[in-house]
């Protein structure tokens, strides 16, 4: 047991000195088959943005400092056809000093072969190529604003970066226990037809979102909205086809910074039903609202000239079955796209989005862009972002009389 415990240590240093790749971070070797992968992940943000201080309906300038991610993680594998994954990221405390550590990931992977394998547990869903796009791996500071549409991500929109919920896009019942991930089991494989043909397939389900309720509106002791009685399951598929090279894993990245050559398309179709009590036009009961969400996607990262091109473009639309005034705000359809060419270590980048609601108002519906510049120190392990982003409603912010937000963005970011 002592000899066993000096070698997991001398295995735990020898780790630490050596490293590795974005994916990969200090290695403890337990036995010939199974090791235990430790690595982190902290993004900290600097942020100039807009926001209504005082309540009186303007924008006052705000600096606003704040750790966007911070997380550890520990990959376990047991042998070549088992392993499990666990990941934590800091929470804040309201009632203490610092910040919490909470499980976001938890899962285990039972993989037969590239082309059969199962994740089970607390994972992403695979909604679409952003929700199966890793967080170290960005490009244009974070995720588009209207990745968050799918179900467990709240069916909103974000601004200023992703860090902020655009309120008047918000479906506020459609929630999740597991915000962003779900729980269930995604069925995944991976392979290659020839040197420059490849398939990845996702096909999962899920516990999603049932967020019907039994409510009583007059006091009367009458149930005016029921609690749906059916167990329905969030289903989700996803496909992906690459060109030249391949991108393997569950995961993709926003930009290969000039390591690939490869041209991916790819659709995902999400859905659950019952997710929320519905409401006729004069707000009585009316049943139940299904949820509905459907994306087509395409990427790019090619050798151009001295450097790399990176181009990734995205069509979604979401729909919640007209189920409340707030679901015709949030669901509509939209776009994103974005690009950026890297060179010597620099990167400057380019993304622009859209959004149109169902609200007859165009409540919900707006557009931004983000335009800035990335210095890799060392890859995705370790770089800083400078950006900046408008946002703009199609209306006034509800509350306000303003029509848009600029942000001024500087992100430090390591992985391991």
């Amino acid at each position: 047991m002592k000899r066993r415990t000096i070698a997991l240590l001398a295995g735990f240093t020898a780790g630490l000195m050596t490293g590795g790749s974005a994916s990969a971070g200090a290695i403890l070797k337990i036995d010939d088959d199974s090791s235990i992968d430790l690595g982190f992940r902290v993004q900290a943000y600097s942020m100039l943005t807009d926001t209504d201080l005082d309540g009186d309906g303007s924008f006052d300038d705000e600096t606003d400092f704040r750790v966007r991610r911070a997380r550890l993680r520990a990959k376990l594998t047991v042998n070549k056809y088992v392993s499990a994954f666990i990941q934590t990221e800091a929470a804040d405390d309201p009632g203490g000093s610092g910040s919490d550590m909470r499980v976001i990931d938890s899962w285990v992977n039972l993989k037969y072969n590239n082309w059969a394998q199962i994740f089970a547990g607390q994972h992403m869903s695979p909604a679409s190529r952003q929700t199966t796009t890793g967080s170290g791996a960005m490009m244009a500071i974070d995720r588009p604003g209207n990745n968050t549409k799918n179900l467990t991500w709240g069916a909103r929109a974000l601004s200023k970066f992703s860090t902020t919920t655009y309120g008047d896009s918000n479906d506020p019942k459609i929630f999740g226990d597991n915000a962003v991930r779900d729980v269930g089991m995604t069925f995944f494989g991976s392979g290659s037809f020839s040197d420059s043909l490849h398939l990845k397939y996702y096909g999962g389900v899920y516990d999603g979102v049932q967020n019907t309720q039994n409510v009583d509106l007059d006091d009367d002791g009458t149930i005016d909205f029921r609690k749906s009685d059916d167990d329905n399951l969030r289903t989700t598929v996803r496909a992906q086809l690459n060109f030249f090279d391949a991108e393997p894993g569950y995961f993709n990245n926003s930009t290969y910074l000039g390591k690939k050559r490869t041209i991916a398309i790819g659709a995902s179709y999400d859905t659950q039903d019952d997710v929320e009590n519905s409401v006729d036009s004069n707000g009585d009961p009316n049943g139940y609202g299904d949820y509905e969400y459907w994306s087509v996607d395409a990427f790019m990262d090619w050798p151009l000239g001295p450097g790399a091109l990176t181009a990734e473009v995205a069509f979604s639309d979401l729909d919640l079955d007209d189920a409340t005034p707030q679901a015709t705000q949030s669901q509509g359809d939209g776009w994103y796209f974005q690009t950026g060419y890297y060179i010597n270590k620099w990167q400057p980048w380019f993304e622009m989005e859209s959004w149109s609601s169902d609200a007859n108002n165009d409540l919900g519906s707006y557009d931004s862009y983000r335009i800035g510049i990335t210095y890799f120190f060392k890859g995705h392990n370790a770089n800083v972002k400078l950006g900046f982003e408008r946002f703009e409603p199609d209306r006034n912010f509800s509350g306000t009389t303003e029509d848009s937000i600029d942000t001024f963005l500087l992100g430090f970011y390591t992985t391991y």
